[in-house]
């Protein structure tokens, strides 16, 4: 938190108090402040060296995931911002968009098994997230479900074309099995050339 690194600031040089008290100063909550390296540099006059000794020490602080502001450096000026805590914020935007691949992979299960499954089942987002986390795309998802429809729909496996079962810890093995789905115009091809075949035999004339 800023009480932490106000503490350590007071236990350095009053150069370094200065200068960062001098920037805390600026913060405004809930707006973003820039402040410009060049006007830095003329108020306090350091030299170069000890100017960004200084600024390092803040910024290792302040780019860290446990304090309440957020001081950022680009080439002409410092980025100062108020946040609740980097981390939150993050995992917030995560979330966020999640969502939307939640909704992609669940529509593409039901799409393909005819059932209604929703996102709203914190049971499968968790399945879901699991496998995202282990670095699973939304085509890895579609993938398995593509293949397992294929095996399982229409027999007495289908009650198992469910997000608990696809997308569990064997996700990765199911994602390596062959689909051993036909394509129409190969099993199209294949009847075709069996009567044709067929034809070709005089049955009338046999006997």
């Amino acid at each position: 938190m800023l009480i932490a690194f106000l503490n350590n600031l007071y236990k350095k040089p009053i150069e370094y108090q200065l200068f960062w008290i001098f920037i805390l100063g600026q913060i405004d909550d809930g707006q973003v402040v820039q402040v410009e390296l060049k006007h830095l540099k003329n108020r306090f006059k350091y030299n170069k060296s000890t100017f960004y000794r200084i600024l390092r020490f803040g910024l290792n602080f302040f780019n860290s995931d446990s304090n309440g502001v957020s001081i950022e450096l680009n080439k002409q000026n410092l980025i100062i911002q108020v946040v609740r805590n980097k981390k939150v914020v993050n995992d917030e935007k995560q979330s966020k968009s999640n969502v939307e691949l939640h909704k992609e992979i669940i529509a593409h299960l039901n799409e393909k098994t005819n059932k209604k499954f929703t996102i709203k089942n914190k049971q499968t987002i968790r399945f879901i997230n699991a496998r995202l986390k282990e670095g699973f795309k939304v085509d890895d998802f579609k993938k398995v479900i593509d293949i397992k429809s294929e095996k399982w729909l229409n027999s007495s496996m289908e009650d198992y074309l469910r997000p608990q079962t696809l997308f569990s810890a064997k996700m990765e093995g199911y994602l390596n099995e062959k689909n051993n789905k036909k394509k129409p115009n190969e099993r199209f091809q294949k009847t075709q050339s069996a009567v044709d075949k067929a034809k070709q035999v005089d049955w009338f004339s046999q006997g």
